[in-house]
């Protein structure tokens, strides 16, 4: 590896020398660099070493040598700050490049997109945040929910089309929607070479029962009569290759919402070190080769029982936020930069929203749930929002759960509050709006005399009792309208912060659902119940796409639900075909 100061020692080389290939003495050399004889012979050798130049010395004291420059300096400077990438050390290459904004982003966007190294295809992709949570059993968040798709297998799987297609299990049957039979396929490897036992997969469905966890501080919101897999009350194995899963109660839906995030199959526990959350272990078609503040490495897995990704090394890197506007996100919108360089542009099929605690918070009083409600309108902070922020994220307010449904409350007659109070708003700390959205929420919640207190998470928000607005984002990973059952009962937390009974009557919708084969989902039915009993107010959509600029020649790289595309299904179409 060069280093800054052998560039800098070619630098005064080239600039004394002006580029021009000359014929000189070595004690010259030693008088422009200011070292010994010894030492000037060394860092010519790494000079030459790295292609810089090359050094032809002459024989006997006196005699002239000659030196060649196959480099300039700019490409010297572009070399070791690519190099310097190669590492992670975004603030390194920075220097190299002398602070020159101008040169750094000609240098990362180079580097980044579609590249072949040593006969590898490489895709890399800059990120705003280090993606931290790659765990399926732990609250995560939408990107990472993409990666682990990547990483992890499940029972079922949805296609690029969001059609329920088989992944461990090849086929499936129930003659009653309560007892279900799922036959696996053989020869599965994890990452780590060992072979996917039958036992694994039982384990990991029971897990998911919430009859047990791997990590008791979230099992909490994971379990209980009202969650997406509590139904599951016995898992056995009564031969090979099969496994039985019974219900307490029917679900004629159950190998589709196996197909959620969450019900992946995970390793023996014996296998989760401290690190499995940076770096886990899994059957699918990547395996995680590198996983840090400054890029997640993953490579195609060889042994994947599918078919082998044809892209060889996806890398995520993470761009500081000093630089993050020298450079395109690889999750683009239509409004920044050109609509042409977008691929399949739409919008996020749910919504951030404020998730009111009705349960032990202020909105717990109806008067302070009907305040927030017609405060914390969509519209309200819309018009408060720094243009800048609407324009980079392609935000649009929203009157529902899901773009196109209208159940908010227009025109609300304004309410004041019942008294003088602190209001804690808890939000994700690592989300390119979200600080800008509690600001002016404080700013809304201020003309009323209101003090507002932020609590800031990195992954989870542990302690819920003292929060009075919760702003997330729905994060549903499909299309779908049924998405919103895993949403619900999942990882909405709306259970933690509803009265029980209402959860139950919500809950009981997608439970009529599950026992009736052939009945649609009650999405709306349900996104106007949580949207009308001031549980939630939606407040935006935005639109997700894919950056052209970035895929290059990578074909079939389309924008899903998750603002991502399925790195299992790209390729490279070479350049110089028609």
């Amino acid at each position: 590896m060069s280093s800054p100061r052998l560039r800098t020692q070619f630098e005064s080389l080239f600039e004394h020398f002006k580029g021009q290939d000359s014929d000189i003495q070595l004690d010259e050399i030693i008088s422009i660099l200011f070292c010994t004889r010894r030492n000037a012979r060394i860092v010519l050798n790494k000079m030459a070493d790295q292609g810089w130049i090359e050094w032809h010395p002459a024989a006997g004291r006196g005699n002239l040598s000659t030196i060649i420059f196959k480099r300039n300096q700019q490409d010297v400077s572009e070399s070791l700050a690519k190099k310097y990438l190669d590492e992670g050390r975004i603030e390194q290459a920075f220097s190299v490049l002398k602070k020159d904004a101008g040169k750094l982003t000609k240098v990362i966007e180079d580097y980044l997109g579609v590249t072949h190294d040593e006969g590898l295809q490489y895709v890399r992709l800059p990120y705003y945040r280090q993606l931290s949570m790659l765990n399926p059993t732990k609250p995560h968040r939408r990107s990472e929910q993409n990666i682990i798709r990547q990483i992890f297998s499940g029972l079922t799987k949805l296609d690029e089309n969001d059609q329920l297609q088989p992944d461990l299990a090849h086929t499936w049957e129930s003659n009653d929607g309560k007892n279900w039979r799922f036959y696996l396929r053989p020869g599965v490897r994890f990452h780590n070479g060992d072979l996917l036992q039958v036992n694994h997969i039982v384990d990991s469905i029971t897990i998911l029962s919430g009859n047990c966890s791997f990590d008791k501080k979230f099992s909490t919101s994971n379990s209980g009569p009202h969650t997406l897999f509590g139904h599951i009350f016995a898992v056995s194995s009564p031969e090979a290759w099969v496994i039985d899963i019974a219900l307490s109660v029917t679900d004629w839906h159950l190998p589709l919402l196996l197909a959620e995030s969450n019900a992946k199959i995970m390793p023996p526990t014996e296998w989760i070190s401290s690190k499995f959350d940076l770096i886990p272990i899994g059957t699918g078609p990547y395996k995680v080769k590198l996983n840090n503040e400054k890029r997640l490495v993953l490579e195609a897995f060889d042994n994947y029982f599918g078919y082998r990704p044809l892209v060889d090394v996806v890398e995520v890197w993470v761009i500081d936020q000093a630089y993050s506007s020298m450079v395109f996100p690889s999750l683009s919108n239509p409004i920044k930069g050109k609509s042409s360089d977008v691929d399949g542009v739409k919008l996020d099929p749910g919504c951030t929203f404020l998730l009111l605690n009705r349960k032990n918070g202020l909105a717990k009083d109806e008067h302070w749930a009907n305040y927030f409600c017609s405060t914390l309108s969509s519209f309200n902070l819309y018009r408060l929002l720094p243009e800048e922020t609407i324009i980079d994220l392609g935000l649009l307010p929203a009157y529902g759960l899901k773009p196109g449904w209208q159940h908010s409350r227009l025109g609300t007659d304004k309410c004041t509050p019942p008294s003088i109070e602190r209001v804690t708003v808890a939000y994700h700390a690592q989300h390119p709006v979200f600080p800008a959205l509690a600001k002016t929420i404080a700013k809304l919640l201020a003309k009323d005399k209101l003090i507002v207190e932020f609590k800031k998470y990195q992954h989870y928000l542990e302690d819920l009792t003292d929060v009075d607005i919760w702003l997330k984002p729905m994060g549903i990973g499909t299309d779908r309208d049924d998405a919103l059952a895993g949403w619900l009962m999942n990882y909405s937390n709306v259970n933690e912060m509803s009265n029980s009974s209402d959860f139950v009557q919500w809950c009981g919708l997608v439970e009529g659902w599950r026992r009736d084969k052939n009945t649609q989902f009650p999405a709306r039915k349900l996104g106007k119940a949580l949207v009308e009993s001031k549980q939630i107010i939606p407040l935006f959509h935005c639109w997700l796409g894919v950056n052209k600029e970035h895929c290059g020649t990578l074909q079939n790289a389309t924008c899903n639900a998750l603002g991502w595309f399925d790195f299992s299904g790209v390729w490279v179409k070479p350049k110089n075909t028609r």
